[in-house]
């Protein structure tokens, strides 16, 4: 009965939602301004009943343990739920508003079916000034980096820069649902939520390259009307490598907050991003060997950048717990 409940919620959530793009309020960035914005201020009665509901009910901050072939089953339902709301979303209105249905789906399988309280799963504030700086050092090294090697690199070779502008309006209007919406649905679902049932009946090793695994294939959608090959692999590949520096993080801080800001801020400031288009003629006409380099150098270097920054960091608070833990 419970999971009845989780279930005709989930779907009502992306039903409003759905209907809602009929709306004709106008677009921003490509995006539905209404059912963008609706995405966001549903999270609120979320948010609400869960401080009534951990108020009325104990919840554990300790997972049962429980079968690999359980835990494998309700990977595989919530993986298979999330694609049903997430497909026709993206083949009907080219936007994923499948995430705040997800939101509610993986906290309440988490809170109700469960019984357990979502900090088990990396949902918390907790310490969230140093987890801000974390995520945005994350970002930096991860999704700023490369855009700034190619750039530089572009302008050594052809004295242009690629990017010519930022839409400030764009980012502001993305930021809200890319956070919120996105960031905490995909970190939620692959990182807390996999990746922490995983590794309880795996390696984490093998736990991370599971979830990362199936984060990959959660962008196949992307280049399936119609059909893109090359670019659905391109794309499952470079998630998977996301999923992998992710998972490498989250093993060590245990805290959704700098990935969820990281997601955040590498999807919105590439709404907010204006290419000259001189510049991309120009690189149109240079060398594919060039052009390839210019593309895959700059992600390779910020990925080796990243794994290393992340050990780095993770190293560090792991002395600053320790510290504060020994003083106390």
């Amino acid at each position: 009965m419970q999971t009845l409940k989780v279930l005709i919620i989930y779907f009502a959530v992306a039903g409003i939602i759905f209907v809602s793009n009929l709306i004709p309020v106008g677009n921003i960035a490509n995006a539905g301004i209404m059912p963008t914005m609706l995405s966001v201020v549903l999270l609120i009665p979320l948010w609400v009943w869960y401080k009534e509901h951990t108020r009325s009910t104990s919840l554990s901050k300790q997972i049962k343990d429980e079968t690999r072939q359980t835990i494998l089953f309700w990977i595989s339902m919530l993986f298979i739920l999330a694609l049903i709301v997430r497909i026709p979303s993206v083949l009907l209105f080219d936007w994923p508003f499948e995430k705040t249905p997800l939101i509610y789906l993986i906290i309440f399988t988490v809170v109700i079916l469960m019984k357990n309280d979502v900090s088990a799963f990396g949902f918390t504030i907790s310490r969230v000034g140093r987890m801000l700086l974390l995520g945005s050092a994350y970002y930096i090294a991860v999704s700023l980096l490369p855009i700034i090697l190619s750039n530089v690199a572009f302008y050594i070779l052809e004295g242009q820069l690629l990017i010519g502008g930022f839409d400030s309006l764009s980012f502001l209007f993305m930021m809200p649902f890319q956070t919120f919406c996105v960031g905490i649905s995909e970190e939620g679902l692959f990182r807390g939520y996999m990746q922490t049932r995983l590794a309880r009946v795996y390696s984490i090793g093998k736990a991370i390259l599971l979830q990362a695994l199936l984060f990959g294939l959660w962008h196949f959608v992307w280049h399936i009307a119609p059909l893109n090959m090359p670019g659905m692999t391109i794309h499952i590949g470079y998630t998977f490598i996301w999923g992998l520096l992710a998972g490498y993080f989250y093993r060590n801080v245990p805290n959704l907050t700098p990935l969820v800001l990281a997601h955040g801020l590498h999807n919105s400031v590439q709404h907010g991003l204006i290419y000259d288009s001189t510049a991309l003629g120009v690189l149109d006409r240079l060398p594919p060997s060039i052009q390839v380099a210019l593309s895959i150098i700059p992600v390779i270097v910020s990925w080796v950048a990243t794994a290393v920054l992340t050990k780095f960091l993770t190293k560090r608070m792991t002395r600053v717990s320790k510290s504060a833990r020994n003083s106390s």
